[in-house]
């Protein structure tokens, strides 16, 4: 051990006589201009309506309008036919939406009870309308988006309850994996609730903590999906009312002694889509109990919309027989004008991230002459009259734009748009495109409670956002995430600038041994070489009880990491690279200096940061060095 500190107090040594002639030789490349923050106007006066301020980074301010309750006409939902002792208010509640689109100015009231559904409710083109749940229920278990608002302005949801019908089919179970004595490849599910124990609860498999019976097992992490594996169960056989029997093709062997999570449905639907260029949308007091699928979507160039005071999670009458809420994402951003505010909500135990905020990005196949054919997901639009900005192959950002003359879906993900002028030469094969006239920036994220679900908390890949006083606590991977994913199934995220981290805590998050925060741009799993990301500060934040890595970054320019504590703690294995940061490909203007680590020794593995570039190992340590942190 002596040796080992006398080698590493030489290399720091040496480090700092290096750093000397580092600085001196090599210049860094240049610092990315800082962004004009957006300044928005206050809207005119109307007496329907109230405005919030909201202010973001670096001084920006923008504005969400909400209607007025008081000043508007209040009818009951009762007037339509909607009733708690209806077999069915699917039709009664269009209705009323109906009556509300051409009725502006209406405050549509609920009577308090459990109103079932069995079909989708639209509000379309709603203007100056609060839809109140005055504390109603409604109860589902349909498959498909259960409320979607196209073309709305104005539009508030509030105080509503939504709800699965858990006795019609369960949305999860929790079952120990246990292995067949004798029998090759099979497994006993062994349910802790019997009438859970269904055929048709295999579809996703992840493990979790078998005390507190939450997504992600400490320090490990073991799932399957069916629409990702589909080849994976060879037969289920039910052997007794809690147990299931599941030959498999090998791939389960080593589930047998843990316990998992069951689900029938892992994107079975939404239960709030908002859509089609809606404008100023308000949810607030929102429970979110259960759903097969995400639980907000937004998207189609919606913009200046608030979610407040969210509550997503089991419905707390019944935390002992269920233990998920909804089956995918909690909120899922993608292709909007952005302008929007996440604030006083409570996201947990749902099947995928809590936070998802992207914009399309298509992989160019061919160019010919004004045309490009290109592949994306499903959320990327491109209409006539958009303007196109281009990023090479290497994802750097290009100088050059192209407005849609036209635009089509071809087979698959597959599309092709026609510009109005000549592309230059720059444009080519195996570079990307993106549309700038929806890059879902500015928001605001603060003051949330985001923990113990299966995926990621916040993927942040859209440009000037503030994320500050929220708790994260045992996400099972990472708690932040900035990135651009392209991995054959979705195509997300442009490139991102001007991105705040702070005053945040997270604790125990990334519970199965992955960073806490990473950046970085995915390719079918390979780094790009681009500087992506630009002028990203993490500040001023608490990380307690670390399990893997502190953070892996790649593709920044420009990248603050200070004033931050950092407490490895005793909640997991102390490891030789526990709390450690990673500067890999592509980074340059790193600094990451005046943080405090509360039980790391001086000489901890953990202070050192490990990076492909010797110009940002020496810049890392040598602060880290000079500054007085590695000396406590």
């Amino acid at each position: 051990m002596k040796r080992l500190k006398k080698a590493a107090a030489v290399l720091c040594a040496v480090a700092a006589v290096i750093a000397a002639g580092a600085f001196v030789l090599l210049r860094p490349s240049p610092a990315p201009a800082e962004r004009t923050p957006l300044q928005e106007d206050p809207p005119a006066a109307n007496e329907l309506r109230t405005a919030l301020e909201v202010n973001g980074v670096g001084g920006s301010r923008f504005f969400i309008q909400s209607p007025d309750r008081e000043a508007l006409e209040t009818v009951p939902v009762s007037q339509f036919g909607a009733d708690p002792g209806s077999k069915d208010n699917t039709e009664a509640l269009n209705r009323a939406f109906v009556y509300c689109a051409e009725h502006p100015g209406t405050r549509l009231l609920f009577d308090k009870g459990v109103y079932y559904v069995s079909g989708a409710l639209l509000l379309e083109n709603l203007t100056d309308v609060c839809v109140d749940g005055g504390g109603a229920k409604i109860l589902y278990d349909y498959g498909s988006s259960v409320v979607t608002l196209r073309g709305c302005e104005c539009v508030e949801l509030r105080d509503l309850t939504f709800d699965w019908d858990w006795d019609k089919q369960p949305l999860s179970a929790v079952a120990r994996a246990v292995k067949v004595k004798g029998e090759k490849n099979t497994l006993d599910f062994v349910f802790e609730i019997p009438e859970f124990a269904r055929e048709d609860m295999l579809y996703a498999i992840s493990q979790s903590d078998p005390d507190t019976r939450t997504y992600g097992a400490k320090g490990v992490y073991v799932e399957t999906y069916d629409g990702q594996n589909p080849d994976v169960i060879k037969s289920v056989e039910k052997i007794a009312d809690d147990t299931l029997r599941v030959t498999h093709n090998g791939a389960l062997a080593h589930f047998a002694g843990s316990s998992f999570i069951l689900r029938g449905t892992a994107y079975g639907g939404s239960l709030i889509d908002i859509y089609d260029a809606c404008r100023d949308i308000t949810l607030d007091g929102l429970r979110l109990y259960g759903g097969g699928g995400m639980g907000v979507i937004v998207g189609e160039r919606t913009s200046h919309f608030a979610l407040r005071n969210l509550f997503i999670g089991p419905d707390p009458d019944h935390t002992d027989t269920r233990f998920t809420s909804l089956d995918a994402d909690a909120v899922h951003i993608s292709d909007s004008d952005g302008c929007f505010l996440i604030e006083n909500c409570d996201f947990s135990r749902q099947g995928d991230d809590d936070v998802n905020i992207n914009s399309g990005v298509g992989w160019i196949h061919s160019v010919e002459g004004r045309t490009v054919t290109f592949e994306a997901d499903g959320s990327m639009n491109a209409e006539p009259g958009d303007t196109m900005a281009f990023r090479d192959a290497g994802f750097n950002l290009t100088e050059d734009t192209a407005v849609v003359e036209s635009a089509e879906r071809l087979e698959g993900d597959m599309r092709r748009v026609t510009f109005r002028e000549e592309l230059p030469g720059t444009v080519k094969k195996g570079g990307f495109l993106f549309n700038l006239d929806n890059t879902g920036g500015n928001y605001v994220i603060r003051n949330n409670y985001f923990h113990e679900h299966r995926a990621r908390g916040l993927l942040l890949q859209t440009s000037d956002g503030l994320v500050e006083n929220n708790t994260f606590y045992k996400t099972t991977h990472n708690a932040i995430k900035i990135i651009m994913d392209i991995n054959g199934v979705w195509h997300e995220g442009t490139g991102a600038d001007n991105i705040v981290v702070r005053n945040n805590k997270f604790i125990e998050c990334a519970v199965i041994g992955t960073e806490i925060i990473e950046v970085g741009t995915h390719l079918l799993d390979k780094s790009n070489r681009s500087n992506a990301f630009t002028n990203i500060r993490i500040e001023n934040n608490e990380f307690r009880d670390i399990c893997g890595n502190l953070m892996v970054v790649n593709n920044v320019n420009n990248f603050v990491f200070t004033g931050n504590t950092v407490t490895l703690g005793d909640a997991f294995r102390r490891d030789i690279g526990q709390g450690r940061a990673y500067f890999l490909r592509d980074c340059v203007n790193v600094d990451f200096s005046g943080n405090t680590y509360t039980d790391a020794p001086a000489l901890s593995f953990a202070r050192i940061a490990r990076s492909s570039s010797p110009f940002v190992w020496l810049r890392v340590n040598l602060s880290i060095d000079q500054r007085g942190e590695a000396a406590k």
